[in-house]
């Protein structure tokens, strides 16, 4: 469904009419070919009626008729037009972002947002807010973009990245100031939201390289041959936004260390990491590691109750809420299971198993240099998965008919990520500040 809103300052919106009898109560639909298309001059109808057509539009849509309309821009800065925007789309299917990996292709970076209706896909590139190649997108929450990106440095050591929060569609940001520099360091950031405290916070963990002197140490001089020499360390930090200063909260866990990387899920207001946890044979144990944005501490959370997935390695995302891990557990079987109540170890169920065979015949290339399996995105309202191959192809599995749809999105460029994304009216400061 495309929207053709006015090109003047008139706040005409198209409209489909629909017969009531025939839906009941839903007086908007996608479908021109049975209906008759008016222009509706939105001023003459009542408050209400006004906020429930507006809250019903794409969000590309609105901000369109934002900025190209006086009188549009006043219809949408109705306050209570964002409340209303945010529960219809919270019950409507995830929308998505793409971003590209710039570790693997060159070149500025990229964003897009996906939007749905239910039945088709539209695509629209939005700008970042820091134009530069090496700007990386942190995480996503309460309609919020997290971006990361380096401050310059002129003896080209390693740079610190400055954080900032912003919605892509408002516009507005709110920047986090830069955390100290260490020697030689490589660090990797994680955003949330607490429910229970209410608070936005930013979560970075550092390993660099410390220099310690022979006095550091107590060790006999003549034990070592050079005077200062370094050694390997980690810390973790955290911002709470809204405040004016990182906080140290000591060394994160040594298993997360061995394999730094960005966290996979949030959850309950805490984020997840798959990491080493240890050996059995000459095989491996993957746990996960959490990390609680009240409390501000690090656990172990129960993995899933199967040997198969825990030792080959697996693959977090959020499924209608709950933490999910999905891997391979053999050549031919993708398993997706999901904690049903968080924490608790018994509520881990299987639920999805299937020959993860990429529609066409062709299987998955899940042993690429990105990742060694399909990344679980999202569930969709109608019960399928949605799912992204190594090559940045979208897919949905229909666990009822056992069948794979591709989503057909033109254009794009290869190497994208995709993450669920929640569309807002809110700017970054006001949605810091609701309780959504």
């Amino acid at each position: 469904m495309l929207w053709n809103l006015g090109k003047n300052n008139s706040p005409f919106v198209p409209i489909f009419l629909v017969d009531c009898q025939a839906t009941g109560e839903n007086f908007l639909a996608d479908d021109p070919s049975s209906r008759a298309m008016v222009q509706m001059d939105l001023h003459l109808l009542p408050p209400e009626v006004r906020l429930e057509i507006l809250s019903r539009l794409p969000i590309t849509s609105l901000i369109h008729f934002k900025t190209t309309s006086h009188a549009g821009y006043d219809l949408i800065a109705d306050p209570r037009l964002p409340r209303m925007f945010h529960n219809r789309v919270s019950d409507s299917n995830p929308y998505l972002i793409l971003y590209n990996y710039n570790f693997v292709v060159s070149g500025p970076w990229q964003l897009y947002f996906v939007d749905s209706d239910g039945c088709s896909r539209r695509v629209r590139k939005i700008d970042p807010p820091q134009h530069s190649e090496a700007n990386n997108l942190v995480g996503s929450c309460n309609g919020l973009l997290c971006v990361s990106y380096p401050n310059p440095t002129i003896d080209g050591s390693s740079a610190t990245h400055s954080v900032l929060i912003y919605n892509p569609f408002v516009g507005d940001a709110v920047r986090i100031p830069p955390a100290n520099r260490f020697l030689d360091q490589i660090e990797v950031f994680g955003f949330g939201f607490h429910p229970r405290t209410g608070e936005f916070k930013v979560v970075r963990i550092v390993c660099y390289e410390k220099i310690m002197t022979v006095a550091d140490l107590a060790l006999d001089v003549e034990e070592v041959d050079e005077g200062l020499f370094t050694i390997d360390e980690s810390m973790v930090q955290v911002f709470t936004v809204g405040t004016t200063e990182w906080r140290n909260k000591g060394a994160p866990p040594p298993q997360l260390v061995d394999g730094i990387g960005p966290p996979e899920a949030l959850v309950e207001g805490s984020l997840h990491w798959v990491t080493l946890v240890g050996m059995r044979g000459v095989g491996c144990i993957f746990g996960i590691i959490s990390f609680d944005l009240a409390d501000e501490v690090f656990e172990e959370s129960p993995h899933p109750p199967c040997r198969q997935l825990v030792s080959g390695g697996y693959s977090l995302s959020v499924l209608n809420g709950c933490l999910s891990a999905a891997g391979f557990v053999d050549a031919v079987h993708f398993d997706i299971w999901v904690m049903k109540q968080y924490r608790v170890k018994e509520s881990w169920v299987k639920q999805l198993s299937f020959d993860p065979s990429f529609p066409g015949g062709r299987p998955w290339p899940w042993l690429s240099f990105l990742r060694r399996f399909p990344k679980v995105i999202c569930a969709l309202k109608n019960g399928e998965i949605l799912l992204q191959d190594n090559d940045s192809s979208l897919v949905s599995y229909d666990p009822v008919e056992h069948r794979f749809k591709t989503l057909q999105m033109s254009g794009l460029p290869k190497h994208l990520q995709a993450l669920p994304f929640l569309p807002s009216l809110f700017s970054a400061e006001a949605a810091m500040n609701l309780q959504l």
